[in-house]
């Protein structure tokens, strides 16, 4: 069902942030007050219930607060299983804007209606996502897709996201002061988003410099039927994940899909020391001959040299056997602060020692099955420990560049995936990082 109208004032957003509010409020009193009534009630019920009143107000919204939703989806590490499972509906579960509305927002962006620059326009959306929906349309015989934005969006990040923190304390459990680091880098690459000519410049950036990859597929684009708020780009044939593995596609076909994806992180994150920051599934295009289409690069994000050394360097074993070498690491990333007492550094080595050694097993075993239920088993126990921290731990880069292994891996599991691991382009020993 289509939305004849997308939440674009300031007033209008924060009055549904304010609701959503309320609902999330109304979710505690209840479960406390089953509980002071000695109900046998779970904490993940409160999660549960959370988390679908706020992917409902976020699915209105759109925008960044729905991408919000996208990159909590993939966050298995400062967020629960049940409310991450939630979470992930952002990924396919978008209502679009009408047509009339998409037609309106074209028009204002472009400064012509689409029935004045393409030879045919669907106003209905093929595909709705966070930030703007995709129309299909005919020019010259070639068919395009053309990426409208929702109205509002743009202008909206900022007090959107100051929304979205006062909601998200509470359900986490973290201070404000905590979530900052987090919630900065997600403005920085939501502002980055928004901004359509931006993401063009990015994509003919990448599209060039992987212009050699084999089984990557990238569209060509139209800069002169784009604009901040519009993209046209080639229509690139393929399913996006869900729809992908519903027709049951060969183990061989999953696995070449999985190995292309692997060869293209590899090669930004080791090689470009850039990447296509946000690796949830909308994002990708399948194939029935293994090869995958990349369709955004509006949210990028550029390693700096310490940023990629120190984030590495901790999936060298070597690294915590010099216990002084790694607080020292540890100390850059901010994952030990300097008021942490002795104990408690010790207790929080140990603990994120375990984390970055599952990170970092892929590479140190050389070959790795995607779909091991104990690896991610191990995984969500470590997160409900950090979890129980109450503290965001790291930086903002090193939350985000695990947010980004970590969705990657759920690709890999989804496609049941079996891999060669070994990187190309830094050695790691092969042995288990000491706990």
């Amino acid at each position: 069902m289509s939305q004849d109208k997308v939440p674009s004032s300031k007033i209008e957003r924060a009055s549904k942030f304010l609701k959503t509010g309320l609902k999330v409020g109304g979710n505690y009193l209840k479960y406390y007050g089953q509980k002071a009534m000695f109900q046998d009630v779970e904490p993940e019920e409160l999660e549960k219930a959370n988390a679908n009143d706020i992917f409902d107000s976020f699915a209105e919204l759109k925008g960044s607060a729905l991408k919000v939703a996208q990159m909590l989806s993939m966050d298995t590490i400062n967020f629960s299983q049940s409310f991450t499972s939630v979470m992930q509906k952002a990924q396919y579960s978008v209502p679009p804007m009408s047509g009339p509305l998409a037609v309106q927002a074209f028009t204002k962006s472009i400064g012509k209606s689409p029935d004045k620059v393409f030879d045919s326009f669907n106003i209905n959306a093929h595909k709705a996502a966070s930030m703007g929906q995709v129309h299909i349309a005919y020019k010259d015989g070639k068919k395009l897709a053309v990426k409208i934005q929702y109205p509002g969006v743009g202008d909206s990040v900022k007090s959107d996201l100051n929304m979205v923190r006062t909601v998200a304390h509470r359900v986490i459990g973290v201070s404000p002061q905590e979530m900052g680091p987090y919630f900065d880098e997600v403005e920085a690459r939501l502002l980055e988003e928004a901004d359509y000519r931006l993401e063009l410049k990015n994509s003919l950036e990448f599209r060039s410099e992987c212009a050699d990859m084999e089984g990557i597929v990238f569209p060509n684009y139209y800069p002169e039927y784009s604009s901040e708020r519009v993209i046209t780009m080639e229509w690139i044939d393929g399913l996006h994940m869900k729809e992908f593995l519903e027709l049951n596609p060969k183990k061989e076909v999953k696995t070449t899909c999985a190995r292309n994806l692997w060869n293209l992180y590899e090669f930004q994150i080791h090689k470009l020391r850039k990447l296509n920051a946000d690796p949830h599934p909308g994002n990708f295009l399948f194939r029935e001959d293994g090869t995958v289409g990349v369709l955004d690069f509006g949210c990028t994000k550029r390693l700096t040299p310490d940023l990629y050394e120190d984030y590495f360097l901790m999936a060298e074993p070597a690294l915590f056997e010099d216990k002084e070498r790694a607080e020292a690491v540890l100390l850059k990333l901010e994952i030990l602060r300097p008021t942490d007492s002795t104990e408690r550094r010790a207790y929080l080595m140990g603990l994120f020692g375990r984390l970055i050694s599952h990170i970092a097993q892929p590479y140190h075993d050389g070959w790795f099955d995607f779909n091991n239920e104990s690896f991610y088993h191990e995984i969500t126990e470590i997160g409900t420990e950090i979890s129980k921290l109450r503290e965001l731990r790291g930086s903002k880069d090193f939350l985000f560049l695990n947010r980004t292994y970590f969705g990657l891996y759920a690709l890999f599991q989804q496609l049941d995936a079996q891999l060669e691991t070994v990187c190309q382009y830094k050695d790691f020993v092969r042995k288990p990082i000491p706990a």
